[in-house]
Parts: structure tokens; C-alpha cells; sequence
């Protein structure tokens, strides 16, 4: 039946705004690395330079994520149009943001307050608090006081030496209620993730001297800052040499009009730093595109279906650093942590091509490389897990590059009060190798936590874990652990020695 063309159907125009409870759902897909990141990239836009992300302390708990920059700040309207939900500004060219929704979506994510304090160079300082339960029942923003926004975002900004910027606080944040142990072992764990993600999808900016972040803890109750921990570039494409002559090369796709470089990498096969165990995994796990937008890491590998994921391609990766020219065939989440290529797009990909290199022979010669390694390569020995008292990276790092021993517990590393001229006594029935606490300071300057002075007792572990592997020691082991005392102990006094000099 043929359709008949309908010329003045419409009775009338009416407008249905978007039903609120829809902010339940929004940040979902959030992890707080994600979210944090998503925070750091208004600051980036904001042309700042320092970010300190501080995870704030009371009454014994993580209660809240305070995210601070040196960036040029709000005006007033600025500062309505940033809380709005949806608000689809004209973005500069070089902007991370755009879509409107990435500081509610990280906020609402982990926390139920979302407030923002701002100041434009010499201008006013200006607040903005938005609640979730108030945006779920009618989009109400709070506009806060200016000279409480002065008094309270005044000592963020010294922090930082600057007189504009941004803070950011989430509060009645949705963290592990953890008290003692468990919330030094969480905090551990968070920040090292935040380090490793913000490291790597900010490679380019911090390697280059244009962002330092730095990741702190405050502690309302003793009113008192850790030690700020910067965050280093983690660059997936920085190894000392390429695994083949000749690579990386440039292959070029075409789609419709537009040309796409390629940079095609083959890992060397024996890899094994963080910037191949990406998120302290198996670097095989993080082969096929890393696509950059200004300088921004938005995706960690991965096919796009332009081929599969397979062992025989761990060597394999790909640099796409023009973003513009695919923009118009991919589809990003508002999370920035998928990107869904068109098919145009994927067919033009498995036809790049140089004058010499196709994309499925660049695959091919990655797959070969990592079995000729594989022909020269001896297996590594097992080793004892890493407990409690290793820090969270250290034992990432540990298990990625060796097996670990089966049916065999954990050994421990915990500082307890010792008699002078002893270093270390270890503990067969507890598992556990306990150093003098009367030298914890020497390796902490103060700065105590249950998985502090990371280097000593990384040197520990790999001195001590085989002893923990067998049934029983015998005395050569005792002797073992003789010799090393006396020869640590003496170690530590001459070091003693030396910094009481200098300070003369």
C-alpha cells in the first residue's frame, strides 16, 4: 500500500522535560579511577597545570574525595551552566569534555553531594552544592554563600600556590566502611590504582611538564596531611628498543575522504615493566588500539572486531593518535570507557596498508616474534605469595612476573618491637618476617602505614620467600639468618653514623 505524504499532521508542540528519577542510573558504568579521571579532565580543560585528588579521613573512615586544580576557574554563570544537567557547551578544540554530563556522572557515581568551589583569577569566588536526592526530585542546585566558598576553598588553593581554580568535593561518598587495617589496606589499594590510570591515560601530558597530579590523604581527626604522592607517566608504547628492525611503521586506512595513520608497535617479548603490565596484568590482555584524543588515553587496547583478540598478538599495538579523523565513524560512551567503531570504519582498519606492510602481515610478523621468544625463553621459578604489609603494586608486580607457589600460604612483613643489634626475626608458624620497629622511621621518615617503606621490604621478600617454601629449617637456614642480621644490623648503625655526621 503506498504512503501517503503527509503535510500538516502536527496539532501542537508541547516540551517533556527528562524525568528526574533518570539520575539514579547516571555514572553507572564509573569506576572511581574513571571517575576521577573524568574530574581531572576539567581540570585539564580549565588549562591547569596541578591536580591534587585528596581522599579525606573522619572518624576513622574514607568519608569523602576532595579533587583540587590550579586552573582558571568559574564565573557565576559558568559556574550554573557546569551543574546543569546536559549542558552542551561550545567546546574548544583541544576540550576532553563533551557531553555535558561528566562532572554529575563521576560525582553521583561514588558519592550523594556533589559541591564546587571556584574562582577566576582575581574574580569572585562563587559555590554551587548539588544533593542527588534534590536533583532526582526537581534538578535544585544550592548556591552557596561567597565568603563561606572564600573560607573554605582559600586552604586548597595554597596548597597549590594559586588565586584561581577549582575544588571539587564528593561527599557522602559510597566507600568501604573501613576502619584500622582494612581502610589503610583500601586506601593502599585506591591510590594505586588511581596511579597506574591516571599515569597511563595522562602519559603524554605529565611526561611533557604540562599536568602533575598528586594523590594525598587528609585526616579531619589529627588535622594533618600524608605525604603527597605524584603520579607518574606510564607510556605503553615507551620501550628501550623495538622487538623488529624497522618498527614501529606507519600504515595508512582510508575511509570515504579521510586518511588514518596507524602507528603499528611490536613489544619487545621480553617486556615485563609496568608499561607492558598494564593495571599490573598480563600485557597480552591490552594488545590491539590505543587511541589518544589531545594527548588523552581514551582507550587501552582492544580490536574494535577489526580483528581477534588472541595470545599469538600480545606483541601487538596500535597507535591512533588522530582522533578527528575517525570521530565521525566511532560512537563513545559519556563514561569514555568504550569506543564502538562503524563498520566503514572497521574495513578500512584491516585494509591499512604501506607500500610493503599490510595490517594482516604487520599481525602476522608481531605473532612470529613472540613464538621465536617463546623457543629461547626459561620458565622463572615459583615464589611464596606476597602478603600483608607488601604493598598493593609491589605484590601486582610480583605476580605478574613470576608464578606463585601453590598450596603454600602467604608470608607477611610487619614492624615489632625488637631488641637492638636484630634486624629481622622470621616467624615459620605465623609466616610472617618481622623488622625492628625501633629502625621504622630510617626507611618512613614518619610516614607510617601498614604498607610503608615499600623498597625494604620488597628487598626482604625476594631475600626471604624461598624459606618459607619448604617443610621445615634446618641449621644452615638459622645460620642464614644469623649472618644476615649481623651483617644488616651493622648496615643500619653505619647509616646511623653517616646521617648523624651530616647533621653536625
Amino acid at each position: 500500500m503506498a504512503r501517503t505524504k503527509k503535510t500538516n499532521d502536527v496539532l501542537e508542540r508541547i516540551v517533556l522535560p527528562p524525568d528526574p528519577g533518570l539520575v539514579k542510573s547516571l555514572g553507572a558504568h564509573h569506576s572511581l579511577p574513571t571517575a576521577v579521571a573524568d574530574l581531572v579532565d576539567n581540570s585539564v580543560d580549565a588549562k591547569a597545570t596541578r591536580v591534587l585528588i585528596v581522599f579525606e579521613i573522619e572518624n576513622q573512615s574514607a568519608t569523602g574525595l576532595t579533587i583540587v586544580d590550579n586552573g582558571r576557574g568559574m564565573n557565576e554563570k559558568q559556574a550554573d551552566n557546569a551543574m546543569r544537567l546536559g549542558r552542551q557547551r561550545k567546546y574548544e578544540d583541544d576540550a576532553q569534555g563533551h557531553f555535558g554530563i561528566g562532572l554529575k556522572a563521576a560525582a553521583f557515581s561514588h558519592a550523594d553531594t556533589l559541591t564546587v568551589y571556584t574562582r577566576p583569577g582575581s574574580g569572585s569566588f562563587h559555590g554551587r552544592r548539588l544533593r542527588k536526592k534534590d536533583v532526582q526530585r526537581d534538578y535544585s542546585c544550592e548556591i552557596l554563600h561567597p565568603e563561606a566558598v572564600e573560607r573554605d576553598a582559600k586552604p586548597w588553593f595554597e596548597q597549590l600556590s594559586t588565586r584561581s581554580g577549582t575544588v571539587v568535593q564528593l561527599a557522602d561518598a559510597r566507600f568501604p566502611n573501613f576502619t584500622g587495617t582494612k581502610l589503610d589496606s583500601w586506601l593502599n589499594e585506591m591510590r594505586a590504582d588511581l596511579r597506574m590510570h591516571l599515569g597511563l591515560i595522562y602519559h603524554r601530558l605529565i611526561t611533557r611538564d604540562r599536568l602533575r597530579i598528586e594523590i594525598v590523604t587528609f585526616d579531619h581527626d589529627l588535622g594533618e596531611s600524608g605525604v603527597p604522592e605524584d603520579v607518574p607517566s606510564i607510556d605503553p608504547f615507551d620501550f628501550a628498543a623495538s622487538a623488529v628492525t624497522g618498527y614501529p611503521k606507519t600504515l595508512i586506512a582510508k575511509v570515504e575522504n579521510t586518511e588514518i595513520k596507524l602507528s603499528c608497535h611490536i613489544v619487545p617479548p621480553k617486556a615485563s615493566g609496568p608499561e607492558y603490565r598494564l593495571y599490573g596484568k598480563d600485557g597480552a590482555q591490552h594488545q590491539g588500539f590505543f587511541i589518544y584524543r589531545n594527548d588523552r588515553l581514551l582507550q587501552v587496547g582492544g580490536w574494535n572486531h577489526v580483528t581477534t583478540a588472541d595470545k599469538s598478538l600480545a606483541l601487538a599495538r596500535v597507535a591512533i593518535d588522530d582522533f578527528a579523523s575517525i570521530q565521525p565513524f566511532v560512537q563513545m560512551t559519556p563514561e569514555k570507557n568504550a569506543i564502538r567503531f562503524r563498520a566503514e570504519l572497521q574495513s578500512a582498519l584491516m585494509a591499512a596498508k604501506t607500500r610493503s606492510v599490510s595490517f594482516d602481515s604487520y599481525l602476522a610478523r608481531s605473532a612470529e616474534v613472540l613464538v621465536e621468544s617463546k623457543k629461547r625463553k626459561h620458565a622463572r621459578q615459583p615464589v611464596v605469595e606476597p602478603g600483608r604489609g607488601i604493598h598493593e603494586e609491589v605484590r601486582r608486580a610480583i605476580h605478574a612476573e613470576a608464578p606463585i607457589r601453590k598450596n603454600v600460604d602467604p608470608v607477611e612483613i610487619r614492624w615489632r618491637p625488637m631488641a637492638s643489634g636484630r634486624f629481622m626475626e622470621l616467624d615459620r608458624n605465623s609466616r610472617t618476617v618481622n623488622l625492628n620497629r625501633r629502625y621504622r622511621d630510617l626507611f618512613t621518615s614518619g610516614t607510617n602505614g601498614i604498607s610503608d617503606a615499600p623498597l625494604l621490604k620488597s628487598l626482604v621478600y625476594l631475600l626471604t620467600e624461598d624459606h618459607f617454601a619448604g617443610e621445615r629449617w634446618g641449621p644452615r637456614d638459622k645460620d642464614l639468618i644469623d649472618l644476615w642480621n649481623t651483617v644488616l644490623d651493622t648496615a643500619i648503625q653505619t647509616e646511623l653514623a653517616y646521617r648523624e655526621g651530616r647533621s653536625q
